[in-house]
């Protein structure tokens, strides 16, 4: 495949990577989980519904497909709230390689439903993985918390799903409409679960502020790059390449948060990173059911 093909999982690995580093900013300005993911799903559904009117690019989709995208939304509402509640809990490098389980979790899903196959080869290096995620969370125990550990495992589990689901489900829908009918349950859902649980609290600075704004920015743009990424080239070659958010969301929390990673840690995350590669070098996809 040419380079110019994985252009879009490049881009929203660095939206998705900048993103979390800015959210960390927020939290640590008085913010919460629950009001930057409200605040972010909100501004994402709203942003892409102005970009799908403006380009005319909206495809009619039918009552079914919309139900399934809106019951996919619901359950990426819970993915969303669990990923940014782990980073709120753990810090930043931790959780961001705790969650990069899912793309095992996805090579798992797609196995089960038929779309991938599951070698040995491939629990080989999965079992790698988990040999150095217990490294990189056991290796300092004070600074692990199990309920952020939990969060991030939960999180990591449901967007895999979402995206296995989506990509082979709903591949003919573009790609900003898939996203658009999606983003429209999770807004509300993650806005109705905030107010009604009265967990709104904002930045207290100006600096939080702008934080919570570019998270906004940064995930609308990084959501549409996502699913077109996976129709493009696949999820299981998305999950590949976005191995690199972890590497940019680690360098930008220690460059400016000054949160890094023991050597221990270190080691065990090169594993998980390593693992995860080696489990989808050179796999095929297996034909769809039919």
């Amino acid at each position: 495949m040419r380079l110019s093909e994985y252009r879009h999982v490049l881009l929203c690995a660095l939206c998705y990577g900048s993103a979390v580093v800015l959210a960390r900013f927020a939290f640590e300005d008085g913010s919460n989980a629950a009001t930057v993911v409200s605040v972010r799903c909100a501004f994402a559904a709203l942003a892409i519904g102005v970009a799908l009117r403006i380009d005319g690019s909206e495809r009619h989709t039918s009552g079914r497909e919309r139900a399934l995208l809106l019951g996919l939304g619901l359950v990426f509402a819970l993915g969303v709230f669990s990923f940014y509640k782990a980073i709120e809990i753990l810090r930043v490098p931790l959780a961001i390689l705790v969650f990069y389980v899912n793309p095992l979790v996805i090579g798992v899903f797609g196995a089960m439903a038929g779309f991938e196959r599951m070698t040995g080869r491939v629990l080989l290096y999965a079992l790698l993985s988990l040999v150095g995620l217990a490294l990189a969370t056991g290796a300092s125990p004070d600074a692990v918390d199990a309920a952020g550990i939990g969060y991030a495992i939960l999180a990591a589990a449901l967007t895999s799903a979402v995206l296995v689901v989506s990509t082979h489900r709903l591949s003919h829908v573009d790609a900003k409409s898939r996203t658009f009918w999606m983003m429209l349950t999770t807004s509300a859902a993650v806005a109705t679960a905030t107010v009604a649980g009265d967990a709104i609290m904002w930045p207290r600075s100006a600096l939080g502020l702008w934080a919570v704004a570019g998270v906004c920015v940064l995930y609308a743009i990084g959501l549409v790059a996502l699913f077109t990424s996976a129709v493009r080239i696949g999820p299981l070659r998305t999950g590949l390449v976005m191995n690199i958010e972890p590497i940019i969301a680690i360098g930008g929390s220690w460059l400016l948060l000054g949160q890094g990673l023991t050597p221990l840690q270190l080691c065990g995350g090169g594993l998980v990173i390593a693992g995860v590669i080696g489990a989808q070098m050179n796999r095929r996809p297996a034909s769809p059911a039919r």
